[in-house]
């Protein structure tokens, strides 16, 4: 694999020698490349140390405490004064709508939510997520398994003494939450981003592998992708060094118009061969 990497760069040109390799052989080198296109916002999301303070700003700004409510955790336990449904938040949460729920009532049922839902409920936190008309439980967690701010909480503040010491605590709840999960949200970053990858690099040299087949027709479509697949080794590694630092919009079209070179260089000496 090396040596492809190797001759791709430097000379493209003798990638022809490479024309009879195995199908298999050319997908996992794909495949490695794009392994590495999802490095970038791996590496991002791994390092994320708890909530933005955009996100906390637009918290502080969306909560709506409930009135006369009563509501509060005590040993964390939900009670209420006023047993009932009150919702706290109701904003997008990272794109999705999201309710914040506390709930209090004896005849709680998580299905009754036709939303997506965070819901404090007696002594758990349950996530409903809302799809093609179900109410579908994700996750649900004990009160007493957060962070410890969480246990005893009141969610009517009655002045900005204790409005800001209820912000403290809810940010300390979603920092630690966000640490927890974060090594599982970088996995399905990391799928999403190696599929997207993959399916970029295959739509890229199959187009590529069209085109030039229909130039020069006596040369097999499969030999041509397998030849096109690495010729675009360059093209693969600039967009990976570009999805793991952002470079200036003008840099990235010049480094990608020198890859593309590489392609060309390779279609010519497909040329030389075939009619000289």
């Amino acid at each position: 694999m090396l040596e492809r990497v190797r001759t791709a760069i430097i000379a493209p040109q003798l990638l022809i020698k490479y024309r009879k390799d195995r199908i298999i052989l050319v997908l996992l080198f794909m495949m490695f490349f794009a392994a590495l296109m999802a490095v970038g916002p791996v590496v991002r999301t791994l390092s994320v140390d708890g909530v933005s303070n955009r996100f906390k700003a637009q918290i502080e700004e969306a909560i709506v405490f409930p009135d006369s409510s009563g509501c509060r955790t005590e040993e964390a336990v939900l009670v209420c004064d006023e047993p009932g449904r009150y919702t706290l938040f109701e904003q997008p949460l990272l794109g999705v709508p999201f309710d914040v729920v506390l709930d209090s009532t004896e005849d709680f049922n998580l299905n009754d939510y036709q939303t997506n839902a965070i819901v404090f409920h007696g002594e758990m936190m349950y996530v409903s997520l809302h799809q093609i008309g179900l109410s579908q439980t994700m996750h649900s967690k004990p009160i007493s398994a957060l962070h410890e701010d969480a246990h005893n909480l009141s969610f009517n503040p009655q002045d900005s003494e204790e409005e800001q010491a209820f912000f403290i605590a809810l940010f300390n709840v979603l920092d630690q939450e966000t640490n927890t999960y974060k090594s599982y949200a970088a996995m399905g970053v990391f799928v999403i981003e190696f599929l997207s990858g993959l399916l970029l690099f295959m739509v890229f040299v199959l187009l590529n592998s069209f085109l030039i087949q229909r130039r020069f027709k006596k040369v097999p479509f499969k030999q041509m992708f397998v030849m096109m697949t690495y010729a675009s080794t360059l093209a693969f590694i600039v967009l990976i060094f570009y999805n793991m630092i952002v470079f200036n919009l003008f840099v990235f079209l010049i480094l990608l118009f020198i890859a593309f070179r590489q392609t060309s260089k390779l279609a010519f000496e497909i040329q030389k061969r075939l009619y000289s």
